[in-house]
This record gives C-alpha cells, structure tokens and sequence, in this order.
C-alpha cells in the first residue's frame, strides 16, 4: 500500500511540474469580446492561455464561461494558419488554448485573429507586447475577416490598459443608431491608437516588433510557357467549335418562328453568346487562352440551350429524349475520364476531369427535376449545360495525353491528404454556419456530402476537388469585404511554390488568370481562391508521394526584428461593413452555388 501511495505520489508530482512547466512558458495574451448586461452590450476583456507541445496535431480548447462552437472552429483555423505563416507542420504539435473569462461573453470568433497571434509567438518563443489588442476573425488565407461591437471592444482594451487597437480593415466607421462613428477618432478620446490590419502578417509586429515576411517564389518561366502551350491549343479547339456554332444557329434562327416571346427570348441570349464569343477572342489575341476558352464555353452553353429550345419549340426533339442523350453522353464520359491512369505528371487533369463528370451529373439531376415539374425550359437548360460540363470534363483529361514521362500513382496513397482535405471543409462550413446562422448554406452541405460519398467509394482524387469546391464556396462570406490585393497576391505566391517544385499548377494558372479577367467581386475572389486552393493541392499532393519535399518548403520565412521593422498604416474609405454585410450577405452562397446565373469556368 505504502509503495502505492509512493508511486501515486511520485505521478501527481510529475503531473504538477508538468502543469507547472507549461504554465510558466504559455503565452497569455487579452482579447475583447462583448458582453450582454442589464444596460446593454459592454466591452470586456478576455485572457486566453495558449500552450504549444510536440504531438499529432489535435487542438484541445477549455473555456470558462463556455463559449460558442465559433470559438473551437476559430481554434483549428488559428493553429491552421499559424503553422503556414510560421513554416511548421502543425500535424506535429498539439495545441491547448485556455478562455477565460469574469463574464459570459457573446460569441467568440472574432478571437480568432488573437488566437492566431498567440499560438504563432508559442510556436516562435516570442514574448508578446501586453498593451496592444486586436478584434477580427481569422480566415484561412491569413486575412482577418470582420466583426461586431468595434466601438465596445475599443472601451474593452480601455478596461485592458492597452494603448493600441487592431481591427479589421474596412471597419473604421461604424452605424450607431443610424450615425456613424469613426473607430479611430472614438479611440483617441480613450487614449487608445485605432489601427486597421488586412491579415495576421500586418498585425504580428504590433505585438512582437517583428515581421515575418514569407519567402515570395518568382515564376518559372518554362513552365508559364508551357501552360500556355497547353491553354492555346484548348482554347482554339473550344473557340472553333463555339463560333461554328453560332453561325449555324444565327442562321436556324433567322429561319424560324417560334412566337414573339421565345423568339425575342432566344434572340437576346443569341447576342449574349456573340459578346462572349468577341470577348473570347479578343482574350485570345492577348495570349489569355484559358480567358478564352471560359468566355467561349459560356457562349457554347447559351448556344446550346438555344439549339435544343429551338428544337422543341419546333417539334424536332422532345425534352425526355434530350435529357436520355444527354445522360447516356455523362455515363460514356465518365467511362473514359475514370479509365485514365493517374500518374504525377497528370494527376491535377484528371482530377479536374472527375469534378467535372460530378458537377455533370448534379447538373443532369438538377434538369430531371426540372423535366418532372414540368419546366421545360430550365430542364433544357440544365442538360444543356451538363452536356456540356461533360464535354470539358473529357478536354482536360486529354490536355497532357502525349505526356507519357510521369510515375503511375497508386491511388489509396492519397487517402490520408483526402482525409484532412475533408476534415478542413468540414471546419470551414461549420465556422460558417456558426458565424451566419441565416445563411443557406444547404448547396455546400450537398458538397461535402459528396466529398464524403467520394471518400468512402475510394474516389479519393475527387473528395479532394469536392472538398476544396466547399472550402472556396464556403469562405466568400468571410473574405468578401477583404483586400482583394492580397487574395490575389497570396494565390500567385502559391503558384510560384508550385512552380519552382517542377509542377505545371494548370488549374490554378487557369483559375488566376480567369480571376484577372472578371470585373465583379465576388467572382474575383471565387477563383483566387480556386486558384491558391489548387495549387496547394499541387504541392500537397507531391509531398504526400515524396515526404522529402516537405523539408525543402518547410520554414520558408524571413524574420526583420527591432529597429529594422517598418510599419505601414492604412486605412479605409468611408463604409460600413456591417451594413453591407447585412445587405448582400444571403446571395453569396447562393451565388457560388447557383448553375445558370454565374458565369463558369471551362
């Protein structure tokens, strides 16, 4: 019993010093949050202990109060992007994140942004300045996204003794019962510097003194020529066949009288496919052939739709026969995509083959629906574009078939990277739907759902494409008021990485390149994203095949400390996110999911 006890003791000691040891060497850092009270919402601030140790890449949190699952999805995309900014691999380490906190607080992911910081100094060793604190969600680029109770959060690092505020860019002035307020000049009368931060990197050296400043990788000339070697032969096959097209339905459509309605219908959508086909052209003299050929397909599925109403209306085609076409085509594509060996060299195209072969067949359950409602005319639509969708899904497997130099790969080596592809679409939606409860977000449910059935059928090439389609959909809530500057800088970067690996990152040269010829926001940011999506998925994909490559892209940062750090302010035009949030926030999803309203890559 004795020795029992002895043993007991000699744990519980150990337990002691081990709790000790990690307390001592935590990085404790202050963050405001809000707090309901009797006179209103007030700012109050909140401690977070954050500990970092050698193990398997788990994120533990413990608050008190408890807080809202925002806060825990917050936690993992913190540890996320901690690990990237500072070049470590986070599946090595654990990391354990303590709230407290004297009051319950009001939600808990503009935290994310705090937590971030703290687990990059644990990680660095770095001791951190106390008299600076910061609002804003973290986003999984790195931007720091918007929040709510700007002005309560500046009174909460008052109550802090801090002397500096960070808040997110674009969230200087704020509607306060239909006045707006300037956060910056509201601090001054508190003593407190209101400062406007884009991402993590802009705000690490007002708590550190130190910037980290990524390694930036030049683009690799050969194979930027070599992509568009590879885009210009697509693109004239895809342009050939539009305009072809459109001159016979040009002419079809004068012959025929379908009645003024449908006539003057499929008239306008005729002169909405000329515009994209001048469009593509034009890309196409400026060496933009992936431009080209996108603004060429959407004008092949306008022209499309317009040849089978055409028929119809004539009584050439009824609808059921087209869609029974149109199925049988998908199935024989889809034979031939998944008939494709997959080796290093070709792995991306087939990939995107099989996305494409998926959308192909939501997009043909999308028109049988349609077809039973009886809406004949999105029911042609639908097949329309799936037909078509089908099409390009075959394009790209055959873009490098003369390609013959790469090593077969054997599939079930990629299941754990699909696993954690999976795991972080997963993460992104539910810190999603936590941040915007109102949001209809059942499209990207329906995605990962796909990723999942892809997963446990082994497809896992496609979990990886269907997970990343969640991901990018997912995030334009939360990235849509940011620095489209630095999305698009962050998406280059990723594919100079690519590039200097020996990879040819076709998609996401694409994907950047098809971004840079939008005008609207939201799209412009939809395929950055694509595009720094699909070239990690380049670069993870090779480090998964040769674990030694994971050494050479590892720690990739540049560190200028003290005297040498040079700050840059900025701040924004008058606005107020909130509002415009509030406004438009419903339609993102609606928009990245939606088939027929948004223009399409090929």
């Amino acid at each position: 019993m004795k020795t029992w006890r002895e043993n007991m003791k000699k744990i519980l000691t150990l337990l002691l010093i081990t709790f000790l040891l990690n307390s001592a060497f935590a990085v404790i850092i202050k963050a405001p949050a809000v707090s309901l009270t009797d006179r209103g919402y007030v700012g109050v601030p909140i401690n977070i202990q954050i500990n970092v140790t050698k193990g398997d890449g788990h994120v533990f949190m413990d608050t008190m109060p408890l807080t809202e699952l925002d806060m825990q999805g917050s936690a993992r995309i913190a540890a996320k992007v901690a690990g990237e900014v500072t070049g470590k691999d986070m599946s090595k380490y654990n990391v354990y994140i303590t709230v407290r906190s004297d009051v319950p607080v009001v939600g808990g992911p503009s935290a994310g942004g705090t937590m971030t910081i703290g687990i990059i100094c644990e990680l660095m060793n770095w001791s951190l300045n106390k008299h600076v604190m910061m609002t804003g969600t973290i986003n999984p680029d790195g931007s720091i996204g918007p929040v709510g109770g700007i002005l309560e959060k500046i009174e909460a690092a008052k109550k802090a003794n801090c002397t500096i505020m960070l808040i997110p860019k674009g969230q200087r002035y704020v509607e306060v019962e239909g006045n707006k307020v300037d956060a910056v000049e509201f601090g001054k009368k508190l003593g407190i510097k209101v400062i406007e931060v884009g991402s993590i990197y802009e705000a690490i050296p007002y708590f550190t003194n130190k910037k980290i400043i990524m390694k930036e990788y030049p683009e690799n000339p050969l194979i930027e020529e070599k992509y568009k070697d590879i885009m210009k032969e697509l693109s004239e096959n895809v342009l050939k066949t539009a305009n072809e097209k459109y001159e016979n339905l040009s002419k079809e459509l004068s012959n025929s009288y379908v009645g003024y309605e449908y006539q003057k219908a499929l008239l306008n959508e005729l002169t909405t496919s000329k515009s994209l086909l001048e469009k593509a052209n034009d890309e196409y003299l400026k060496n933009k052939y992936y431009s080209a050929t996108c603004s060429a397909f959407n004008a092949l599925i306008k022209l499309e739709t317009i040849e089978h109403t055409l028929k119809y209306l004539t009584g050439e085609e009824d609808v059921k026969t087209f869609l029974t076409e149109v199925q049988n085509k998908i199935s024989h594509d889809k034979e031939i995509v998944y008939s494709k060996n997959v080796t290093t060299n070709n792995f991306e195209e087939i990939l995107a083959g099989r996305i494409r072969i998926a959308e192909a067949e939501k997009l043909l359950d999308n028109a049988w629906k349609s077809y039973y409602l009886g809406n004949y005319d999105e029911a042609i639509k639908y097949g329309s574009f799936a037909k078509l969708r089908g099409d390009s899904a075959i394009w790209w497997v055959s873009l490098k078939e003369n390609d013959n130099n790469g090593k077969i790969i054997n599939e079930a080596k990629l299941k754990s990277l699909a696993q954690q592809y999976l795991d972080n679409a997963e993460t992104i939606l539910t810190y999603v739907e936590t941040l915007f409860p109102n949001l209809p977000t059942d499209d990207l449910e329906n995605d990962l759902e796909s990723a999942k059935e892809a997963y446990k059928d082994g497809d896992y090439l496609l979990t990886i494409a269907e997970s990343i389609d969640t991901c990018v959909k997912a995030e334009i809530p939360l990235v849509i008021f940011g620095d489209i500057e630095y999305s698009k800088k962050y998406a280059r970067n990723k594919i100079n990485l690519a590039e200097n690996l020996g990879i040819t990152p076709i998609s996401a040269l694409g994907y950047y390149e098809y971004a840079n010829s939008l005008n609207d926001t939201i799209s412009k940011i939809m395929y950055y994203k694509y595009s720094s999506y699909y070239a990690q998925m380049d670069i993870d994909v090779i480090k998964e095949l040769n674990k030694s490559i994971s050494e050479n892209i590892s720690s990739e940062i540049n560190i200028v400390t003290n005297e040498n750090v040079n700050i840059e302010e900025t701040t924004t035009k008058e606005n107020n996110v909130g509002i415009m949030i509030s406004a438009i926030i419903g339609g993102l999803i609606g928009f990245a999911g939606g088939y027929l309203a948004r223009r399409v890559s090929a």
